[in-house]
């Protein structure tokens, strides 16, 4: 598979306001990533709250400029591209929102909401963009008598429903899906991510999936990366992770996951303190804190990318290649 996106040494650094009397501090959201998105398959990006997964996914989809590192999409550098192509770059790179009614305008209608990225790219006649709407909200499990409602009239899967199909409209190659089904109830969940996977493979697609919820990412994946601090500290085939995981901070998140047979037990680790700030990330390993296999090397040095059977990364000193 060739490589659809690559990011270097990708960092976003924001300037927190101290208050009156403290001092300007630099919150460290993502911090030094380097990752590879292949054509057609969907990555998923998991970690705890506050962990950068999100604003690793607008610093890709260019809705904030990265504070250092590179961007390359389709062969193309990112960083420093005028607004023009930015604009252009934006019919290939495409969002579904963790909530489907406030990412919709409630002021129009389902029709003029799929219209407008159209119009705005000015992307066809006018027949030829009736047609790519009715085409798009059919595909989508939806009919072209709803066309005329407001989003306030569906219910809160039929909503995602209609944001999957904006995220459509312009034929995007990456579509990045930032929590699409955590609002929604699990029996919907199903059905929508029954839905991505087959308009994956209609529109050959590819996804970069943000979610916390690792048995939503264990359906849907082809490869997981798991955050921390703003790194990635681990990254492998979804059937690699899920079956040997390689760092601590990923086995303890695998062993949260609920099991449905009730027969079945499984060892909980439960990591100790609390998630360190990215004001003030820890020197050395950024998991030393709360891992407990951690020495004192961990408290010093960084460690280095291994790499064991079918290209299985991980940083940790600790682990067996």
């Amino acid at each position: 598979m060739s490589i659809l996106l690559e990011t270097s040494n990708l960092k976003k650094h924001f300037e927190s306001n101290g208050g009156f009397w403290g001092k300007k501090k630099s919150v460290k959201a993502v911090n030094g990533i380097n990752l590879k998105i292949f054509e057609g398959e969907t990555l998923s990006l998991v970690g705890e709250s506050g962990c950068g997964k999100s604003t690793t996914g607008r610093l890709i989809g260019s809705l904030i400029t990265p504070s250092e590192g590179e961007i390359i999409f389709n062969g193309i550098t990112v960083n420093n591209l005028g607004k023009e192509k930015i604009r252009l770059l934006r019919r290939d790179i495409q969002f579904i929102f963790q909530d489907p009614f406030s990412s919709l305008n409630p002021k129009k209608t389902i029709k003029q909401i799929l219209l407008d990225p159209l119009i705005i790219h000015k992307i066809g006649t006018r027949a030829e963009r009736e047609k790519r709407v009715n085409d798009v909200i059919e595909s989508v499990g939806l009919s072209q008598k709803q066309l005329q409602r407001y989003p306030h009239e569906f219910s809160g899967g039929q909503r995602q429903r209609i944001s999957i199909a904006r995220s459509l409209m312009l034929k995007p190659k990456l579509i990045i899906a930032d929590e699409p089904v955590s609002a929604l109830d699990v029996s919907i969940q199903a059905q929508i991510l029954n839905l991505l996977k087959e308009l994956q493979k209609e529109y050959n697609l590819t996804y970069l999936f943000i979610s916390h919820d690792l048995s939503v990412v264990k359906h849907v994946s082809d490869r997981v990366a798991v955050m921390y601090l703003g790194k990635i500290i681990e990254m492998a085939d979804k059937n690699d992770i899920y079956k040997n995981p390689k760092h601590p901070y990923t086995k303890a998140l695998l062993s949260s996951v609920p099991i449905p047979d009730p027969d079945v037990q499984r060892e909980r680790i439960i990591l100790k303190g609390d998630l360190p700030s990215p004001t003030n990330i820890p020197s050395g390993c950024p998991f030393h804190s709360r891992c407990p296999i951690s020495t004192d090397k961990c408290r010093v040095d960084i460690p280095k990318q291994h790499h064991s059977e079918n290209n299985h990364i991980y940083y940790c000193y600790n682990v067996p290649s």
